[in-house]
Protein backbone atom coordinates (compact mmCIF):
# COMPACT_ATOMS: atom_id res chain seq x y z
CA UNK A 1 0.00 0.00 0.00
CA UNK A 2 1.20 3.33 -1.16
CA UNK A 3 0.96 6.22 0.90
CA UNK A 4 0.08 9.79 -0.53
CA UNK A 5 0.62 13.03 1.06
CA UNK A 6 -2.17 14.80 0.55
CA UNK A 7 -4.53 12.23 2.15
CA UNK A 8 -2.03 11.64 5.28
CA UNK A 9 -1.10 15.75 5.78
CA UNK A 10 -5.01 15.96 5.27
CA UNK A 11 -5.59 13.24 8.10
CA UNK A 12 -2.96 14.09 10.32
CA UNK A 13 -3.71 17.82 10.24
CA UNK A 14 -6.86 17.60 10.72
CA UNK A 15 -5.82 15.22 13.49
CA UNK A 16 -3.80 17.61 15.12
CA UNK A 17 -6.15 20.49 14.83
CA UNK A 18 -8.97 18.65 17.08
CA UNK A 19 -5.60 17.35 19.33
CA UNK A 20 -4.82 21.41 19.43
CA UNK A 21 -8.93 22.11 19.98
CA UNK A 22 -9.38 20.29 22.88
CA UNK A 23 -5.66 21.40 24.64
CA UNK A 24 -7.75 24.80 24.13
CA UNK A 25 -11.07 23.53 25.65
CA UNK A 26 -9.13 21.74 28.50
CA UNK A 27 -7.31 24.82 29.28
CA UNK A 28 -10.36 26.93 29.71
CA UNK A 29 -12.17 24.25 31.68
CA UNK A 30 -9.17 23.85 33.89
CA UNK A 31 -6.99 26.93 33.77
CA UNK A 32 -5.07 26.05 36.61
CA UNK A 33 -3.91 22.46 35.65
CA UNK A 34 -3.28 23.53 32.43
CA UNK A 35 -1.17 26.80 32.94
CA UNK A 36 2.19 24.54 33.19
CA UNK A 37 1.52 24.29 29.32
CA UNK A 38 0.56 27.39 28.25
CA UNK A 39 4.18 28.02 27.89
CA UNK A 40 4.90 25.07 25.45
CA UNK A 41 2.39 25.82 23.01
CA UNK A 42 3.68 29.68 22.86
CA UNK A 43 7.03 28.15 22.08
CA UNK A 44 6.42 25.42 19.65
CA UNK A 45 3.58 28.04 17.71
CA UNK A 46 4.78 30.98 16.34
CA UNK A 47 2.94 34.14 17.54
CA UNK A 48 0.68 32.46 19.36
CA UNK A 49 -0.54 33.74 22.65
CA UNK A 50 -2.87 32.12 25.04
CA UNK A 51 -6.82 32.65 24.26
CA UNK A 52 -6.80 35.24 21.96
CA UNK A 53 -9.45 34.52 19.07
CA UNK A 54 -7.05 35.37 16.67
CA UNK A 55 -4.02 33.38 18.48
CA UNK A 56 -6.51 30.37 18.72
CA UNK A 57 -6.80 30.77 14.90
CA UNK A 58 -3.17 31.45 14.11
CA UNK A 59 -3.10 28.24 16.35
CA UNK A 60 -5.32 25.90 14.42
CA UNK A 61 -3.30 27.17 10.56
CA UNK A 62 -0.02 26.36 12.07
CA UNK A 63 -0.98 22.60 13.54
CA UNK A 64 -2.66 21.80 10.68
CA UNK A 65 0.22 22.91 8.42
CA UNK A 66 2.60 20.66 10.90
CA UNK A 67 0.59 17.60 10.10
CA UNK A 68 1.88 18.80 6.02
CA UNK A 69 5.18 18.51 7.39
CA UNK A 70 4.86 15.56 9.01
CA UNK A 71 3.47 14.00 6.00
CA UNK A 72 6.11 15.84 3.81
CA UNK A 73 8.62 14.29 4.98
CA UNK A 74 7.28 10.81 6.21
CA UNK A 75 5.22 9.85 3.01
CA UNK A 76 8.01 9.37 1.08
CA UNK A 77 10.34 7.64 3.24
CA UNK A 78 7.35 5.13 4.22
CA UNK A 79 6.67 4.31 0.71
CA UNK A 80 10.29 3.91 -0.44
CA UNK A 81 10.71 1.30 2.70
CA UNK A 82 7.72 -0.25 1.71
CA UNK A 83 7.71 -0.24 -2.21
CA UNK A 84 11.08 -1.82 -2.17
CA UNK A 85 9.95 -4.98 -1.24
CA UNK A 86 8.38 -6.72 -4.37
CA UNK A 87 9.66 -10.09 -3.47
CA UNK A 88 7.02 -10.42 -0.32
CA UNK A 89 4.53 -8.93 -2.36
CA UNK A 90 4.42 -11.65 -4.61
CA UNK A 91 4.58 -14.23 -2.32
CA UNK A 92 1.55 -12.93 -0.40
CA UNK A 93 -0.35 -12.39 -3.85
CA UNK A 94 0.38 -16.02 -4.39
CA UNK A 95 0.27 -18.08 -1.00
CA UNK A 96 -3.60 -18.22 -0.16
CA UNK A 97 -4.40 -16.84 3.33
CA UNK A 98 -4.87 -18.88 5.97
CA UNK A 99 -8.54 -18.69 6.24
CA UNK A 100 -9.34 -20.21 2.74
CA UNK A 101 -6.93 -22.99 3.53
CA UNK A 102 -8.99 -24.00 6.62
CA UNK A 103 -12.27 -23.78 4.95
CA UNK A 104 -10.85 -25.38 1.64
CA UNK A 105 -10.44 -28.79 4.58
CA UNK A 106 -13.77 -28.68 5.70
Amino acid sequence: MRLTIRGTGLALGLFFAVTFSLCILWGTLLPRLHARGVPILEGILPGFTWLTPGSILLGLVEVFLYGFYVALIFVPLFNYFEGGRPAEIEKSATRPSVGREAMAHH
